[in-house]
C-alpha cells in the first residue's frame, strides 16, 4: 500500500466526517488504484470503515468491486449494507450495469 492511500484510508477511519468525506474524494480520484486497499478495508472490524470504504468504492465506480460489495449486503451493521446498495446502484448507472443478479 502506498503511504497516501494508507493514510487516506486511516482518515477514513478514525477522521471526522469532513475528513473523511475529503478523503473518500482524493481515493476516489485515485480510481482503481486504490481499490485493493478499498476492498480490504471493506472486511475490516470497525463498521464505520466499511461503511466509508463502500461509498468510496460507489464514487470510483469500477467494477472490479461487485463482488466485494454484493457479499457487503449482508453485513451485519445496516449503514454498511445501505452504502454497498448505493455503490452497487452507482456502478450500475456508471456503467450499464454492474454485474450483479438484479441488473
Amino acid at each position: 500500500m502506498t503511504d497516501g492511500i494508507e493514510a487516506l484510508i486511516r482518515i477514513l477511519r478514525d477522521g471526522e466526517s469532513g475528513e473523511r468525506m475529503a478523503a473518500a474524494k482524493a481515493l476516489a480520484a485515485l480510481g482503481p488504484a486504490a481499490l485493493p486497499e478499498l476492498l480490504t478495508a471493506l472486511g475490516d472490524a470497525d463498521p464505520r470503515l466499511r461503511m466509508w470504504a463502500a461509498y468510496t468504492l460507489g464514487m470510483i465506480g469500477d467494477k472490479g468491486a461487485v463482488p466485494a460489495l454484493m457479499s457487503a449486503l449482508e453485513d451485519g451493521d445496516p449503514g454498511v449494507a445501505k452504502w454497498a446498495a448505493a455503490a452497487l446502484r452507482r456502478i450500475r448507472d456508471a456503467t450499464g450495469g454492474c454485474g450483479c443478479r438484479s441488473c
